[in-house]
């Protein structure tokens, strides 16, 4: 077993998921006040990436034999057998108590978000990967918690429609991953049982109307937020959400869950987009000046 081999069980790349946490104090312009803001904030993220990866770890526990039929999750460390699984229980136990013990640092509604994670997570596991729409919408529901989290540790009121718009992008994520994944493997030999509930026509009718409802919650969310200089970011979301159907739909299309990383167009417009956020939300007094 290598150290290489232990970061893979943990889905280290799938922390990025997590910087959801950064979401409430950075749009409410308050995550870089002070160097206590930012490193509250940073024990937070890890906290709850611990938490994240103790619920991969589960889901890797009890699916090791679907995990066995698909192209690239077959070499992972449980089903290609580099690490046994009482070592992945052990692992797992290390994760859970500890972010727990972190947890306590941040209050009892962060825990209370923690143990729901954790819940959801299990639940997904079990028996809720296997319900149509249902899975996609519990992995939704599992970012829009990493927000709520984000709220608690910082003190921050999360608005509405922020949480919608998370809600509306994550399932929309979702629909793009089934798409691909049937789109490499059809419906004779699924690695995943609940895509012999899924077709292309549905998937790409409900791509296109979460992504619809999420740009109309996040312009509204842009408005709402009461500067007037916000809703210059939006054309930015409007780029990266067409940008990621136009990856979606190809036949050639990467896993669109790593889209963000090896299309340069998608990680510009993402970039450009934080970028004019932060510069709304943080120089706003410079902004003026222009006005």
């Amino acid at each position: 077993m290598k150290i290489l081999d232990i970061l893979s069980l943990l889905r280290i790349h799938q922390w990025i998921k997590n910087l959801l946490i950064f979401a409430p104090p950075f749009f409410a312009g308050i995550f870089f006040n002070n160097l206590q803001m930012f490193f509250h904030m940073i024990l937070a993220f890890f906290c709850f990436s611990l938490i994240s990866s103790s619920a991969y770890i589960i889901n890797d526990l009890t699916d090791i034999e679907n995990d066995k039929l698909h192209p690239t999750k077959k070499n992972r460390p449980l089903p290609s057998g580099r690490i046994n699984k009482y070592i992945a229980v052990l692992i797992l136990l290390v994760c859970l108590v500890s972010s727990i013990f972190i947890s306590l640092y941040f209050g009892t509604s962060f825990l209370l978000v923690l143990a729901l994670y954790l819940l959801l997570g299990v639940a997904y596991s079990l028996f809720l990967q296997y319900l149509v729409i249902l899975d996609a919408f519990t992995i939704a529901a599992g970012f829009v918690l990493r927000i709520l989290a984000g709220g608690y540790a910082s003190g921050t009121e999360v608005s509405s429609w922020l949480l919608l718009t998370t809600f509306l992008l994550s399932v929309l994520l979702a629909f793009g991953k089934r798409r691909y994944e049937l789109s490499i493997v059809g419906k004779s030999k699924p690695f995943r049982k609940v895509l012999k509930e899924y077709d292309e026509r549905f998937l790409d009718t409900g791509i296109i109307i979460f992504a619809t409802t999420a740009i109309v919650t996040f312009s509204i969310y842009a408005v709402e937020v009461g500067k007037k200089e916000f809703v210059v970011s939006v054309p930015f979301a409007c780029y990266g959400v067409l940008r990621y159907l136009q990856i979606v739909q190809r036949e050639d299309g990467v896993d669109p869950t790593d889209a963000f990383i090896k299309d340069k167009s998608l990680s510009i417009a993402v970039f450009f987009w934080i970028f004019i956020t932060a510069l709304i939300v943080y120089f706003k007094d410079i902004l003026s000046i222009f006005r």
